[in-house]
């Protein structure tokens, strides 16, 4: 059974008049995306990621072309890299109320809500602590949390790792695959191909232009992966089990996280 449609672009494209001169950011994007689906979108700096995300987010206007949206999803937090640049409260608990009165939420309401967001990112107890006092792993998911904290049907997310720690970068992965456990519509930027596989399907965005749109699996197998086609270099663990499947092991299974690499190779070396 085929999932509902959150939200749908159709021959959408953004594009800036620069002193006479007209640069398109996006150009003639067709996407839908569906309930409870995670996408993650790559491409290099200047492919069009953050513009897509600002679209789907209603942060960007079009030159050209319709965006279609639940009815549900009428508001989409959007989670950016860089934390500071997002936190608006002077505490943790403040933060997270900033948007939930921007939808006339309950203040009552906004005790339970912030509780339960700041559980589900692992800092249950931090409402009354300064920001000041935070590490940057820590200020992005108090941001992560104010998103949850709204309880909106689709969430968006540009590149939240990428000023992130590994232990930092680890929990926040945890929890894009706890939001994708509850169904949550997940859209999720990245430069990190090991993040790849925590999706439903890949994007690739290259000269604000759609290249490649299909599952992790095809992106990283076949005799022309995509994920070379298009100049990315395949994540290492991966690049492992294709060279094992060239020596004839593991030719049954594609793994396309880097978990489940480590648990292929354990397997095959007891």
């Amino acid at each position: 059974m085929e999932r509902p449609i959150a939200l749908a672009l159709h021959d959408v494209t953004v594009a800036y008049d620069l002193g006479g001169e007209v640069r398109r950011v996006l150009q003639r994007i067709d996407l839908e995306i569906a309930v409870g689906e995670t996408i993650a979108v790559l491409g290099g700096n200047g492919s069009g990621k953050s513009t897509l995300l600002q679209v789907i987010a209603g942060l960007t206007g079009l030159s050209r072309g319709s965006v279609q949206r639940q009815e549900e999803v009428s508001v989409v937090p959007i989670v950016f890299q860089n934390p500071d640049a997002q936190i608006v409260g002077e505490t943790v608990y403040e933060d997270i109320c900033f948007g939930l009165e921007n939808l006339a939420v309950p203040p009552d309401q906004m005790k339970v809500r912030a509780r339960e967001a700041l559980a589900s990112v692992g800092l249950s107890g931090y409402e009354d602590v300064p920001i000041v006092q935070l590490s940057g792993g820590q200020k992005q998911l108090v941001c992560i949390a104010s998103a949850i904290a709204m309880r909106t049907p689709l969430i968006v997310f540009d590149e939240p790792t990428a000023m992130l720690d590994p232990d930092s970068r680890s929990r926040v992965l945890q929890i894009l695959e706890q939001l994708k456990h509850q169904g949550q519509t997940v859209v999720w930027a990245t430069q990190s191909l090991d993040e790849v596989g925590y999706a439903d399907r890949v994007v690739v965005l290259r000269g604000g232009e759609l290249s490649y749109v299909g599952s992790p699996t095809d992106f990283f197998y076949g005799a022309h992966p995509p994920c070379i086609e298009l100049g990315f270099r395949i994540p290492y663990a991966i690049s492992l089990i294709h060279e094992l499947q060239a020596r004839g092991l593991l030719t049954d299974i594609r793994p396309v996280r880097v978990d489940e690499c480590l648990e292929a190779v354990r397997r095959l070396c007891p």
